[in-house]
């Protein structure tokens, strides 16, 4: 846990020693949803290729046969200091600030070369509605009479920090750019064009300087970096003022802004644009509320929801740590669909629209998933990337975890009820009802007398319950997504798409018959409804053993032990109730609480925040308040002792903002 964040209304501050802490680097992520960077500084002596991130979205490069990676971007934030020829070193602690208000980030520092000092002010940002352009601003006070050297360019040793875990079977494999293809020198500007290795996507960046007091040299290449030097006297008191604008453009870009002709590009005029642009989104979606250090939470995290969302790209999006980490392969999970579309369902419907295309445009892929899995229809994998394919590399979760399906059709129900837009219903969400509806019917088991269907082989999103039957949670999405094909099908009747999807009027009714088959478990001693129809024969235990520290429980206890405790992962049957809220009593709902939150280890990052939504909308205030402070804060206190090695948890953030609506 960590308390030496100083949170103000609109601002993030730090004080600290020394240029490397994930921790601080992740919190002090910036981005403008195509791209983003994170917390790490100019001028740092040590290359660091692992952790130095600059992620865009949709940039994947393949690690082996079918599966990819999230590429970690040659690093256009490469700069050393020298005063009168001596490299400079850090000599003062470094504040930084991330405000929210403009969307930007500040550092303020001291670099020393024997008795020769220099005071820094770093400022960056990414012009909101210039996605292609980052901007960097390096004010430099000299307090001696010297002279300054500033090389400045783009590093391209990064690489992505393997992370092994549950879903990503013994991911070790580095992946990193294909060897520099060529550089160009053009006066005040030069560029580096990269491809992905496997994928073949282009990568150019290309960096213009404006320093009116300084003589800039010849652009060096390394090997290592290409940088281009720059010189200038000072006199004691004097401030030098370099302005760095990065242009990055790929081969797959489908923001049309980004072809756009950018016009003046100086630091100010990106700057005026840039705050008129933020101060508009703010005064659109920003919500007050009665506590300081909730409020200030709230904002962070609406902020890093926004800065991690490609809002005019359907082509991609949300991976479960946005742009601010390559954990989980940067793929995308059930987080975006159920966690964190509402957000921009209520504040950024072109964002919305986008994130429910692309899994609409990966149709096709599901049904090929699908018929891998020797299933009919179309199955949405687990983990999903470039190309829409399953890229999880572990059996049972990546097949287990069925729920995804009637997840992303349960986001495109809530897209088209809360927009109204029937051409993307009819075209795009219809389909998709109609293929997963056939997923399911060919999914369920039978009984013999062919008067109850069975969810075989599953798991809800509580992953430490084992493989199950009959999960409740996946059980009630599933009928809610027949529901949702049978009245696509119906509004489809008379269309040409409804010979083109090959409907009938018998296959319609077979969705009916499986809706109406399909059971919801109940604990046989209770009688309350119950998360499986296993749950009840896990073994008691006293869950305050397994969490011995801020840490997941399976970092302490093996999946095959943690799997027979009766304790909970994360909310399930609770999460399914704030979803569906109207097809459970008042009853049902307080007996599922109390059966199920006593037993809850939080060791996703996703509870607290669906803890404090479900406390919130029945009526438990207090309870929900609680949940909620730990949900906004998470990240900002590093709750659970990973915010730096694995970036922000973007999907916690989302459900919060939801709980936080009702405040």
């Amino acid at each position: 846990m960590r308390n030496d964040l100083k949170l103000l209304p609109w601002e993030i501050c730090s004080e600290a020693d020394g240029w490397n802490d994930e921790f601080l680097e992740s919190v002090f992520f910036l981005g403008n949803g195509r791209m983003g960077v994170r917390g790490y500084l100019p001028f740092e002596p040590d290359l660091r290729p692992t952790q130095q991130g600059l992620f865009l979205a949709g940039i994947f490069g393949e690690i082996k046969d079918g599966i990819t990676d999230f590429v970690n971007l040659p690093s256009p934030i490469c700069e050393t200091l020298l005063l009168n020829g001596v490299p400079a070193v850090l000599a003062s602690s470094i504040h930084r600030t991330l405000d929210l208000k403009s969307a930007s980030f500040h550092a303020d520092f001291t670099l020393a070369a024997g008795d020769t000092r220099a005071d820094v002010r770093y400022t960056r940002f990414f012009p909101k509605e210039l996605p292609a352009l980052l901007m960097q601003r390096f004010e430099i006070r000299v307090q001696n009479d010297v002279e300054v050297e500033m090389r400045s360019g783009i590093n391209f040793s990064s690489c992505n920090s393997p992370i092994p875990d549950d879903q990503v079977k013994e991911n070790t494999e580095l992946v990193q750019l294909a060897p520099l293809q060529f550089v160009t020198d053009n006066g005040n500007l030069f560029s580096c064009t990269f491809e992905t290795v496997g994928t073949g996507l282009r990568i150019e960046q290309e960096v213009q300087f404006h320093a009116p007091e300084f003589t800039q040299g010849i652009v060096q290449n390394s090997g290592a970096e290409v940088t281009c030097p720059l010189t200038a006297h000072a006199v004691a008191g004097q401030t030098l003022v370099l302005e760095k604008l990065v242009c990055i453009r790929t081969s797959r870009d489908a923001d049309e802004r980004i072809a756009a002709a950018p016009g003046d590009l100086s630091f100010h005029a990106l700057w005026g644009a840039h705050t008129a642009a933020w101060s508009h989104t703010w005064q659109n979606c920003d919500r007050t509320l009665p506590d300081e250090e909730l409020q200030i939470g709230l904002r962070y995290s609406m902020f890093q929801l926004m800065a991690s969302c490609a809002a005019h790209d359907p082509t991609v999006s949300i991976g479960a740590r946005g742009l601010t980490h390559a954990r989980y392969k940067g793929c995308y999970f059930w987080d975006t669909d159920l966690f964190m579309l509402p957000f921009f369902l209520k504040n950024d419907k072109t964002a919305a629209k986008n994130l429910c295309l692309y899994r609409a445009n990966a149709l096709d892929a599901a049904r090929d998933h699908a018929k891998k899995m020797n299933a009919a229809g179309a199955r949405y994998p687990w983990m999903a990337a470039l190309d829409g394919s399953e890229q999880c590399e572990t059996w049972d979760i990546g097949c287990s975890e069925v729920h995804i399906t009637a997840d992303v059709a349960y986001a495109l129900g809530e897209y088209c009820r809360e927009t109204g837009d029937e051409e993307f219903y009819l075209h795009k969400a219809a389909p998709v009802f109609i293929e997963t509806a056939r997923f399911w019917a060919s999914r369920y088991t039978w009984n013999r007398a062919h008067t109850q269907a069975d969810l075989m082989f599953c798991k809800g999103p509580d992953e430490y319950c084992g493989i199950t039957r009959n999960n409740l949670f996946t059980n009630v999405m599933v009928q809610h997504n027949l529901e949702l094909a049978i009245d696509a099908a119906k509004a489809l009747q008379g269309k040409p798409a409804y010979l083109d999807l090959g409907l009938s009027e018998e296959e319609i009714a077979s969705w009916q018959t499986l809706h109406d088959a399909i059971i919801w478990p109940h604990d046989p001693d209770s009688g309350h409804l119950a998360q499986d129809e296993t749950f009840h024969l896990l073994e008691p235990v006293d869950i305050a053993t397994l969490k011995p520290d801020l840490g997941a429980s399976y970092h302490h206890v093996c999946f095959d032990r943690l799997q027979r405790y009766k304790v909970v992962k994360q909310a399930d049957v609770l999460l399914l109730m704030t979803r569906l809220p109207e097809l459970f009593t008042k009853e049902e709902k307080m007996q599922a609480w109390n059966d199920f939150e006593p037993l809850c280890l939080h060791d996703s990052t996703l509870s607290f925040a669906s803890h404090a939504l479900f406390a919130l909308q029945n009526g438990l205030r207090e309870k929900g308040i609680e949940y909620l402070r730990k949900a906004l804060l998470l990240d900002l206190r590093d709750l659970m002792n990973n915010t730096g090695k694995e970036g922000l948890h973007l999907a916690g953030m989302g459900e919060g903002w939801q709980a936080a609506c009702l405040l």
